[in-house]
């Protein structure tokens, strides 16, 4: 009971996701003696459900193998792991040999991943101790969304994107080289490219503003609602999916290349502009990204992304368009000399 208590203590003196997976699964390991515990993170990825490795607890040590910004190493279908494909399809904890697993449920049924306890066989008791855990884990989860959405959209919302912003450049700048571990983080490797980089992308809705002076708020909500859908959609795993207010969003885009980049940008302005919306008919979106950059201050990745957002805007809208590339053609040279433009 001390170390379930320990371990509730260690999950409220912070409010970062890594942080709360690590003390869980260290808790776990603790306190039903296993071998190893394991946490693992379910996503439906172009429509198969996939999972992979987040934290890794022994007798030794705890390690955190998932970041929240870089692509999972080790991210694998959940069919091919026999044991979580049965949890998952059950909804209850299933076991084989020297292994249980217990799956996590977070709001509105759905399956945010799984905890893999491997050793021997656990007492009735302690896989009621396990199963208690677990679910404080899923009630501090469901926290964490909470003070993290949107409420709208179910998008991240603007605090967040600052935390997000912050862990990518910390990652940028410890590079490829090991580093001395802190406690319960791995030295992370870094799989990706040289010309591999992760973007920010701001996107707002052409006229938006006529949406709701015509239609009503409600209807200008149902747009709202329906791009950050097709937004969730569109991206992909690790991709980072911002509303910053009114119809404004951001994204975060995965480490990618230039090209890849602006393909996934791009599809989904076409996505937008195909799509029927009710009462409004068409609407389109207007997108400017930038590469994240390891000299960068944030405000200035920000500005960047504005600077090719205003470009657009005032340049027929309806477009994808990179920074860097507009900067290289002549057409920005930079943010005091960009023209005013009517948005609206």
């Amino acid at each position: 009971m001390l170390q379930l208590l320990s371990t509730i203590k260690g999950m409220t003196q912070g409010c970062e996701r890594q942080q709360l997976e690590a003390v869980m699964a260290k808790g776990m390991q603790a306190l039903v003696g296993a071998d190893r515990v394991r946490l693992y993170k379910l996503e439906e990825v172009a429509g198969v459900f996939c999972v992979w490795l987040a934290v890794e607890a022994t007798p030794k040590g705890t390690v955190s193998h998932d970041d929240g910004i870089s692509i999972p190493e080790d991210l694998h279908k959940l069919s091919e792991n026999a044991l979580l494909d049965a949890s998952f399809r059950t909804g209850v904890a299933q076991s084989a040999k020297a292994r249980i697993v217990f799956p996590v449920m977070t709001g509105e049924n759905r399956c945010f991943g799984f905890v893999e306890v491997k050793g021997k066989p656990l007492t009735a008791e302690q896989v009621q101790l396990a199963e208690a855990l677990r679910d404080i884990f899923r009630n501090f989860l469901s926290i964490l969304d909470y003070s993290e959405l949107d409420t709208l959209t179910g998008l991240l919302n603007r605090k967040t994107f600052d935390v997000y912003l912050r862990r990518i450049l910390t990652s940028l700048y410890a590079g490829d080289a090991d580093r001395k571990a802190l406690p319960e983080q791995p030295r992370r490797r870094r799989a990706h490219a040289v010309d591999h980089n992760h973007w920010l992308a701001v996107i707002d809705i052409d006229h938006f503003k006529r949406v709701n002076d015509t239609f009503g708020h409600s209807i200008g909500d149902e747009v709202l609602l329906m791009v950050a859908s097709m937004m969730k959609a569109s991206f992909r795993t690790q991709d980072k999916l911002f509303r910053f207010g009114g119809e404004e969003f951001v994204v975060l885009l995965k480490p990618t290349t230039a090209a890849e980049a602006h393909g996934a940008f791009e599809r989904f302005r076409q996505s937008v502009a195909a799509r029927s919306f009710p009462l409004v008919d068409h609407m389109t979106v207007s997108i400017g990204y930038s590469h994240i950059r390891l000299t960068d201050q944030p405000s200035l990745i920000l500005d960047r992304a504005d600077q090719a957002l205003y470009w657009v805007k005032a340049n027929g809208r309806n477009q994808a368009c990179n920074f860097e590339t507009l900067l290289a053609a002549g057409s920005l040279t930079n943010k005091d000399d960009a023209p005013d433009v009517e948005f609206f």
